[in-house]
């Protein structure tokens, strides 16, 4: 028996083959992204595992922003013209933004003035010293504060105190040091400062301060970044020299020497948020999202003050260990 079909029959054959096409249309369509954006991390010093907790903020924020941040370390602790190269590349290599934490505010600052990288740009840790250029971090000023009355709570009002001055071209350790150096905090009867001469500029800080340790007799010295307190307790250590040592730093190394007694308190800030924050900030200026970039912006930076008695309590852990939960 012949089946006849009807006019009706193919006319929903063909509705229903167009509503295949449809769909798969649609599905197809979801399925496209787009394009993923690259953020270059511009930062100083040629140790990336000094950075590993702002990197990994940068990350999280970046996986909700369609975004993938790349960190690039320098091959020097604060070369400009090195760090300059490094902003310049990345621009002309396709990023389509740039975080930096500048080795040198007042070299950048200018470079960055005079060759303007045509894209978004903004600072964390360390800036340009201009105030009309975004900048992610801690309040320098007050951790120098809390560290001069740590050293106030812990130490006779009597001692010899030295302040290691040195990598003050990044403007945050100019802040610390001019707010340590002038606060009316008594943390100590007699400060001197230690600071590289022209001769010993180009020589490793290590030495500098070997020679300092062994010449001039201090019951505490204070260093201002991580560079600073690295540098100071390789020299320490090198001397066998048992001293006692505060210090402004971030990173996995001076944290060992907390925990293994060998620094006595250690201000730290939470550069998780930092690198958080301040990719929000970035992205959302680069997406023309003000208000939404102002409400980061007015996040604070939040610091610690560490010891071998709290780092391992709950609100230290986050801030030393901040992906382990």
């Amino acid at each position: 028996m012949k089946i006849k079909r009807t006019p009706m029959f193919y006319v929903v054959i063909v509705v229903f083959l167009l509503m295949l096409i449809e769909i798969g249309y649609y599905v197809n369509l979801m399925r496209k992204t787009e394009p993923i954006l690259q953020v270059s991390l511009i930062v100083y010093g040629s140790d990336n595992r000094r950075w590993e907790n702002l990197k990994q903020g940068a990350d999280i924020a970046a996986a909700d922003m369609n975004a993938e941040v790349t960190l690039i370390t320098m091959s020097s602790e604060d070369d400009p013209q090195e760090q300059a190269a490094l902003i310049r590349r990345e621009a002309l290599n396709g990023a389509d933004a740039l975080l930096i934490a500048a080795c040198d505010a007042e070299a950048i600052g200018r470079y960055i003035k005079d060759n303007p990288p045509g894209i978004p740009y903004a600072f964390v840790e360390s800036g340009t010293g201009d105030p009309e250029v975004p900048v992610t971090g801690a309040d320098d000023a007050e951790m120098a504060l809390a560290l001069a009355g740590t050293i106030d709570d812990n130490e006779k009002d009597w001692i010899k105190a030295a302040v290691i001055c040195d990598h003050t071209q990044r403007d945050s350790v100019q802040k610390r040091l001019n707010a340590f150096l002038n606060t009316d905090i008594h943390y100590a009867d007699d400060v001197v400062i230690w600071e590289r001469d022209e001769q010993e500029i180009n020589k490793k800080a290590q030495f500098f301060l070997q020679r300092k340790l062994t010449e001039e007799a201090v019951d505490v010295i204070i260093a201002l970044d991580s560079g600073s307190v690295e540098e100071l307790m390789d020299a320490t250590i090198n001397l066998n020299k048992d001293i006692k040592i505060y210090g402004i730093a971030n990173s996995s190394k001076s944290v060992y020497y907390v925990d293994n007694r060998l620094i006595k308190s250690l201000i730290y800030q939470d550069e998780f948020s930092m690198g958080y924050i301040g990719l929000k900030r970035l992205l959302a200026e680069r997406g023309g999202n003000k208000e939404e970039s102002d409400r980061y912006a007015a996040y604070p930076i939040a610091y610690g003050v560490v010891d071998h008695q709290n780092m391992y309590d709950e609100s230290n852990q986050r801030l030393l260990f901040p992906t382990v939960r």
